[in-house]
């Protein structure tokens, strides 16, 4: 049984709204991290368990209450308890491999965005690669938060909750969700169309497979590589 969808404003403002609050956070708290010795991405991270987790899960438990159902059920998801990590890696690493190549194919276009955003916004409002000579403690805490809980959250609530609730067709609603979610990352303007193409295979995916594990674990290798690859030359 398919859930009621959303009206047009409610997807809209549901989509928009989280990646709003982020980034108002963010830019609040960016100068004050800095002031204290941080950095901009110190305080960016620190937004997904303050801003990001508490309104994304709180919006799911409510919808969760107002439902009634499992979260099964609710997320209209067709992922087995019985399915091991070992049995998703291969998607997982197919759908990497698309997400990385869509990135590649406009990367000469994303240089062009932030060449004008450094040459327009002030240095801290900036956070496009992790900031030179930074220490292995902030690297894990961005392992975890951005690694790990943001792509968890952040699948479950877009494409296992949202994502079927879209008031367009079937085949036009990934196409919709990822670029929505593309635009939620207010914060870097210069990677809308990057995030629009690597996010878009996975959106497919849970459409039309029902399967939100794999799109995690894309998701988590996603946002992890670079980091895990600085902890390594560090090391």
């Amino acid at each position: 049984m398919m859930p009621q969808a959303h009206s047009l404003g409610q997807s809209l403002v549901l989509h928009l709204a989280p990646g709003v609050l982020l980034t108002v956070a963010f830019l609040f708290a960016a100068p004050l991290v800095i002031r204290a010795g941080g950095s901009s991405y110190l305080a960016l991270i620190l937004c997904i368990p303050l801003i990001l987790v508490p309104i994304e899960t709180g919006l799911l438990l409510r919808e969760k209450r107002k439902s009634g159902l499992p979260w099964k059920s609710m997320l209209l998801l067709r992922d087995r308890a019985d399915v091991s990590l070992f049995a998703v890696l291969p998607i997982a690493a197919g759908l990497y491999v698309l997400s990385i190549a869509g990135t590649l194919l406009v990367a000469p276009f994303r240089s062009a965005i932030l060449s004008e955003a450094v040459a327009s916004l002030p240095p801290w409002a900036i956070v496009d690669d992790l900031p030179k000579n930074i220490s292995a403690g902030v690297l894990f805490l961005g392992l975890l938060l951005s690694g790990i809980v943001a792509p968890v959250v952040e699948e479950i609530y877009f494409r296992g909750f949202l994502l079927p609730r879209m008031p367009i067709s079937r085949d036009w609603a990934p196409v919709v969700n990822a670029a929505l979610f593309s635009v939620y990352h207010f914060f870097s303007p210069w990677n809308y169309i990057a995030i629009f193409l690597a996010f878009l295979p996975l959106a497919y995916y849970v459409r039309f497979k029902g399967r939100l594990l794999p799109a995690i674990v894309t998701h988590c290798l996603f946002n992890s590589v670079g980091i895990v690859t600085a902890l390594i030359k560090i090391s």
